[in-house]
């Protein structure tokens, strides 16, 4: 089963991506671990792990999580730790493809669908990233190695700014109007209780 599945991504043409969970951030605003949480009785960082190896021959996480980390799927400690900047550098940089597709472990509703979209427009381009109404997605989207030169030169100097990275780069907006009608749900993160309390209420 795995062999074929594995087979499928090839002829797909995904096997030069690694599916990268984003996972150094602190929780500072919930308060305890989003990645445990639980959503319809499946914690979060369990729904991006399924999506990724969905799509993804090879994952890894970066963030110190040891406690995350599963048999092929290391966690790597950011090497500049602290913002979305450092994850997206850590990540890139452990690859050991061209690409990364990157999820957060705090998404409930990470959709196949924004993903498959992402990567159809990715040619030509070094990043491939959701923008809405609300501003930009940096933390499900796909990025190339070509990124690492400005990303480091940024970290080094202490930019910690998506927007200043983008204006460096080659890339794709995938904007709202090309995204599918839910899009507000799939891109949901769950940052405060408050937020998480409203997100349960909802469930049926």
């Amino acid at each position: 089963m795995h062999e074929a599945h594995n087979e499928k991504l090839k002829a797909a043409g995904l096997t030069d991506i690694t599916g990268v969970l984003l996972a150094g951030g602190k929780s500072l605003r919930m308060g305890y671990d989003k990645a445990r949480i639980e959503i319809a009785g499946q914690t979060l960082v369990s729904r991006s792990f399924d999506l990724l190896r969905r799509y993804f021959t090879k994952v890894l996480i970066a963030g110190d999580r040891p406690d995350l980390a599963q048999p092929g799927i290391p966690a790597i400690p950011d090497i500049y730790p602290g913002s979305a900047l450092g994850g997206l550098y850590t990540g890139l940089l452990s690859a050991q493809t061209d690409w990364i597709f990157v999820a957060p472990c705090d998404m409930p509703y990470p959709d196949h669908r924004i993903l498959e979209l992402l990567l159809a427009h990715r040619n030509g381009f070094d990043a491939v990233v959701p923008r809405t109404p609300h501003g930009y997605e940096p933390v499900f989207a796909l990025y190339h190695k070509n990124c690492l030169t400005q990303m480091e030169d940024m970290l080094r100097h202490g930019q910690l700014r998506i927007y200043d990275f983008y204006q460096r780069i080659a890339i794709r907006f995938l904007d709202w109007q090309e995204l599918p009608d839910d899009w507000e749900r799939s891109l949901l993160n769950v940052n405060t209780p408050h937020e998480l309390a409203r997100l349960r209420e909802k469930q049926p």
